[in-house]
């Protein structure tokens, strides 16, 4: 098989001004309106918070469990993957069920248990039934508070994040991403992926994997979030009753160092066994909470989301030179990038990637139309709306909106 390289384009930018979305009168696209959220919050003293949206469309309830902890948090030990471990391991055993009696507890009452790691928090969650909800809030409390990392999960789940490294290995998209991020932020700490360095991970010992866990797995770096057909005032008081015998603990601040301004233009490529490219080009950008990014994410939208979008229709459709092209627009914590991906025949690296650059500043010069806003804003609400139609996606959605 031929080898030819991912390549990652990397260029300095304030990215666009605002300003260009509004070329396309306010008044010609309508607001976007979300449904209200009926949620009901609780801060219990040692620090715990509690979220419950109540709704009795379905018999059903997602259960889930949010500590505030991920990749960028792992101090001294920063790129081992401590978070992610951690979501493997916390269903692996506590001090009163055993991984074998966790999943049969679960299925039980007809759950479904999962979780994911991303760079500022770790996630747990059950689905299952209304009659279920208890279970599934018992569980999940016991696996926050009181794992024990039994040493022989420990090492068969080590085996499994290896093979989890090596997939990610063989994986050209995955392996682009990596190279956009490590090639972006020279020292924030999204330089690593959330899987952290593979030489890093090797050299973690059980020991230092359950420090991490009593240090940051603390009341008050955690919070419940349950939406589904249950009522408010129990879900309240049993977490009350589950969490009375932890008190709040004092959380060690971690610093997390700012990416300084990039000066030039940065390139990588690698080489790669695919006979396909992998180009990706990626402007810095404000973090999530800047007034800013609801307009990069429409942009993102009117760029690449689509048969419809600008890129897909002029550098796929009527050029020829990409088999696959999106944007997106990431905005985590901390400051983010604003990409552009695209999979094509090396011998139209260049011309695709001097095409794209060519749109993007059509749209720094003259902005974008209002029919192209109006679309973009249907397509955010579908997206939005899709999100809601299932208690996790409500969950979730609160979840990340609490976390910003």
């Amino acid at each position: 098989m031929m080898r030819f390289a991912p390549s990652v384009a990397l260029f300095v930018a304030s990215m666009f001004s605002t300003a260009n979305l509004k070329a396309a009168s306010v008044e010609d696209s309508p607001a976007i309106t979300f449904p209200p959220s009926s949620a009901q919050k609780w801060v219990l003293a040692n620090g715990l918070t509690i979220i419950v949206q109540e709704d009795h469309s379905a018999p059903v309830a997602s259960v889930q469990a949010w500590c505030a902890t991920g990749s960028i948090d792992e101090d001294q030990h920063l790129g081992a993957g401590l978070s992610h471990i951690l979501e493997h391991m916390l269903f692996k055993g506590t001090k009163t069920r055993s991984t074998n009696q966790i999943a049969q507890k679960i299925q039980d009452v007809g759950g479904y248990i999962n979780a994911y790691t991303s760079f500022d928090r770790t996630v747990f969650w059950i689905d299952a039934p209304k009659d279920g909800v208890a279970t599934a809030l018992d569980v999940l409390a016991d696996a926050m508070m009181n794992s024990t990392l039994p040493p022989e999960e420990y090492q068969k789940e080590q085996e499994v994040i290896r093979r989890e490294f090596a997939m990610g290995m063989d994986d050209p998209d995955r392996m682009a991403g990596l190279l956009l991020f490590a090639t972006a932020y020279q020292r924030h700490p999204y330089r690593f992926p959330v899987i952290g360095d593979i030489e890093i991970y090797n050299q973690l010992t059980q020991e230092q994997v359950m420090q991490y866990y009593k240090t940051r797995y603390v009341p008050n770096n955690l919070t419940f979030i349950v939406v589904g057909d249950v009522v408010a005032e129990k879900v309240r008081q049993q977490l009350t009753d589950l969490f009375k015998a932890y008190p709040e603990k004092s959380l060690q601040p971690v610093f997390v160092p700012a990416e300084p301004p990039q000066l030039g233009r940065r390139e990588a490529h690698e080489e790669f066994p695919t006979e396909l490219t992998h180009l990706s080009l990626a402007w810095h950008i404000p973090e999530v909470t800047n007034p800013d990014v609801p307009a990069l994410d429409l942009l993102s939208t009117i760029l690449g989301d689509g048969r419809s979008s600008r890129l897909y229709r002029r550098v796929r459709e009527e050029a020829g030179l990409a088999f696959r092209i999106a944007a997106f627009s990431y905005t985590p914590g901390d400051p983010g990038l604003f990409g552009i991906d695209a999979t094509l025949d090396p011998k139209k690296r260049e011309a695709a990637g001097q095409l794209v650059l060519r749109i993007v500043d059509e749209v720094k010069q003259a902005g974008v139309t209002a029919e192209e806003l109006a679309k973009a804003k249907k397509i955010t609400l579908s997206h939005q709306l899709g999100n809601l139609t299932t208690m996790r996606g409500q969950a979730s959605d609160i979840g990340s909106n609490w976390f910003l």
